[in-house]
């Protein structure tokens, strides 16, 4: 059977739905940062402001320069959650498996699902004016045979179009394609592009014209996922939230914040976000990483295995206030903190020998472990907010923002 990966997104997912709230905004050149500070790095930028010049990741002062008439705002978390939240419910309808990018951006799988509801095409366009009609969002869709195509499909058109590609054109659609429209990670792209504009390698066709034993001496283990991507071929599946291979948690500082404990603080909040999350799943980490930006946009990320997983916060604390101490060395504020829980396994415990019925949640240890089971029923019934540790009560009642 043929596989239909779909790949929608609401481009500028902050501006669109600033200009639904505002419509004096429509047309006008706007961007997104982290705060209104001159140094504060561009998050987002519509078209108009693009076509005067400002780019993501230019400071504020740089982006007034080239368009004085720009209007910066500021990321409204809770309606970028709640936004996200709604085109999920919608998605879902459709598809078994859908799995979120970003907010505003999903794969979703239509593989088998003719029957029920038409082709993948028909359904994709059904997603995209249901969603149109009910949030007044206007997004843009790639189809193809897998989430690489879809995605790149879905990045070079602009909305409310779609972009189909059939079965078997997929190294015919790419090979006109510059090596930039591959989704490789910052890190990657830094080393490898030079190195591949050095020996007149500019488009796709010519990335995949290369045998791969000779790619794999300038490229070295990158070498077999890119020649792959070159052809066309991405075997990954759409993961569902609770099948993903990290859970993470992010917290945008406002204003950015440099006093220690305040940081402590918001850390921990991220910590118990993720926990929770490990616990609802049933689902154990083993490797902890903290991301830590600060304000001049220079970002720091540390790491630390663990020797037996664990989906407790009194755990971990100690671990990711030793990597917030690496982290933070630098006398300049700290604009955002993102933590993630990686190499993740299903929860496994010793059960009693004669125990009659096989526990369906973890079996928590006593004290804090099973006050902090009692603060997930909390949380669940009456809001995250309804309770919380006392040292994260000066980072909760300041203006850090979930992004």
């Amino acid at each position: 059977m043929n596989r239909h990966i779909a790949c929608f997104s609401v481009p500028t997912f902050s501006i669109a739905l600033a200009r639904l709230n505002n419509s004096s905004l429509q047309k006008r050149p706007i961007a997104v940062a982290i705060s209104q500070a001159s140094r504060s790095p561009i998050i987002e930028a519509s078209q108009e402001a693009l076509h005067d010049g400002v780019l993501p990741g230019q400071l504020v002062v740089q982006a007034r320069r080239q368009c004085p008439s720009l209007h910066i705002l500021t990321p409204r978390t809770t309606d970028i959650r709640k936004a996200h939240h709604a085109l999920t419910n919608t998605i879902s309808q459709f598809s078994p498996a859908w799995e979120p990018i970003q907010p505003g951006h999903f794969f979703f799988d239509l593989t088998g699902t003719t029957r029920l509801f038409g082709s993948a095409c028909d359904t994709t366009m059904r997603i995209k004016r249901e969603i149109t009609e009910q949030y007044g969002l206007v997004g843009v869709a790639g189809l193809a045979s897998n989430k690489l195509v879809a995605r790149i499909a879905s990045t070079i058109i602009s909305p409310p179009r779609l972009c189909d590609i059939q079965h078997g054109s997929e190294e015919a659609f790419l090979a006109p394609l510059p090596i930039q429209t591959l989704p490789l990670s910052i890190h990657h792209a830094k080393t490898m592009l030079p190195i591949l504009a050095d020996l007149n390698i500019h488009t796709l066709q010519d990335l995949a014209d290369i045998e791969l034993a000779h790619l794999e001496i300038v490229l070295g283990r990158q070498a077999h996922s890119i020649h792959a991507w070159a052809h066309g071929t991405d075997s990954s599946p759409v993961l569902c939230p609770p099948q993903q291979s990290q859970i993470s948690a992010t917290y945008t500082l406002v204003p950015p914040e440099i006093d220690l404990a305040h940081l402590q603080g918001t850390l921990y909040g991220l910590l118990e976000r993720v926990c929770r999350q490990l616990r609802n799943q049933q689902r154990m980490c083993h490797n902890i990483t903290l991301n830590l930006q600060y304000h001049d946009g220079l970002e720091l990320s540390h790491s630390h295995v663990l020797r037996s997983g664990t989906y407790w916060e009194t755990d971990l604390l100690p671990y990711a206030f030793k990597l917030l101490a690496r982290s933070f060395t630098r006398r300049v504020r700290v604009s955002r903190l993102i933590i993630r829980a990686t190499q993740l396994t299903a929860f496994l415990k010793q059960g009693e020998l004669f125990l009659e019925k096989w526990p369906e949640k973890p079996l928590p240890p006593k004290n804090v472990s099973g006050l902090t089971l009692c603060l997930d029923q909390i949380r669940t019934r009456f809001g995250q907010q309804a309770i919380w540790w006392g040292n994260t009560h000066a980072a909760l009642r300041s203006s850090p923002r979930p992004f």
